[in-house]
């Protein structure tokens, strides 16, 4: 994909929820930002929302870029 505008969205990790002695894991996945559990996720990777994009054809691309392929 060739993407023109993409922007930040949230954060994939593990959900936490408050118990005693330590947090306990409750479930993995993605939560967007804004949203009120955000404080309780160890985050493993950011999301992107993608804007504007182009889908592109890798092998296309490569052979007009290297012809003797």
């Amino acid at each position: 994909m060739r993407v023109r505008r993409f922007r930040l969205s949230g954060v994939d990790g593990v959900l936490y929820r408050p118990s005693y002695p330590a947090p306990v894991p409750v479930d993995a996945g993605s939560l967007d930002f804004g949203d009120d559990r955000m404080p309780w996720v160890q985050a493993a990777q950011l999301m992107m929302r993608l804007d504007e994009f182009t889908q592109v054809d890798l092998e296309a691309e490569y052979r007009a870029h290297n012809p003797e392929h």
